[in-house]
């Protein structure tokens, strides 16, 4: 301890500085936040030329990777270009990681810390805050809802249910106390009847599919188009008299075994029959 002090003070003797390290760190990150400020100031302004020669005018030789670093945190930290000496307390690498993808949220929350509220040590909390939250996130997406227990069998979550009116709460618990049913009892059931019902719109909606499939029969003009050529079955209208005449022969042996008037008057009412088709054609 003794040889550390006299360390500090030899270096302090020797260079006239302030023997407290986190001064140096603030005014570093103030000199590099006015850096990076400057350069996205002049990015914006000045066209790509313009912009390069101005660097080499001011002798910038810092490697192009310097500058998109001050230029990167110039960009996330905007709302802070009227007051970096907010963000002094931090060091840059801090506020590196701040800029990055996952934990650039965290720069509105400092938006709401007031001027001298701001510390290393509470920004280094919600940083670890929201590094465990992506691990979870991340290791839910990795196993899925799924879940294991101890002794090898496993069982689905269904994670937090978000919602403004807390209506599925409200429902289970009028459920619970109504019908004396357990949530994994009201879930199974709900899920149970949702996945029936939905099978059922499923089968609808092929029978929907397969009848919109058979084509349509279309109405015809002409009686060619309804009997076939080679269709022997049906009458032609040709061989009409042909019939009529093996009707009526018919009809005379009929009679001649027969006396009764009922039958000699049938064949009258064919052979009217006959003629109205014959005559119709």
């Amino acid at each position: 301890m003794t040889t550390t002090t006299f360390a500090n003070n030899l270096y302090v003797e020797q260079h006239q500085v302030d023997s407290n390290p986190t001064t140096h760190i603030e005014q570093s990150t103030l000199e590099y936040l006015h850096t990076a400020f400057l350069l996205y100031e002049y990015k914006q302004t000045y066209t790509k030329k313009e912009y390069r020669a101005l660097l080499e005018e001011y002798g910038w030789d810092k490697g192009s990777a310097e500058s998109t670093r001050s230029l990167r945190i110039a960009e996330n930290f905007q709302a802070f270009i009227s007051c970096p000496e907010h963000l002094a307390v931090l060091p840059i690498s801090v506020l590196l990681r701040l800029c990055s993808h996952n934990y650039k949220i965290l720069i509105d929350e400092l938006k709401d810390i007031p001027i001298g509220g701001l510390t290393c040590r509470l920004v280094l909390e919600l940083i670890e805050k929201r590094r465990l939250f992506l691990k979870a996130m991340n290791q839910e997406k990795k196993d899925g809802n799924w879940r294991a227990t101890p002794d090898g069998n496993r069982y689905y979550t269904f994670g937090k249910i978000m919602e403004d009116d807390h209506q599925t709460g409200v429902f289970t618990e009028k459920l619970i106390e109504e019908l004396g049913l357990s949530p994994q009892r009201i879930v199974r059931k709900a899920i149970a009847d949702l996945y029936e019902k939905h099978q059922v719109e499923i089968a609808k909606n092929e029978i929907g599919s397969f009848e919109e499939l058979i084509p349509c029969e279309q109405p015809t003009n002409t009686i060619e188009e309804l009997i076939p050529a080679n269709d022997e079955s049906v009458i032609n209208p040709i061989n009409l008299e042909v019939m009529q005449r093996e009707l009526e022969t018919l009809w005379q042996s009929d009679t001649e075994e027969y006396d009764c008037e009922e039958y000699l008057e049938e064949p009258e009412s064919w052979t009217s029959t006959l003629k109205k088709m014959r005559f119709r054609q």
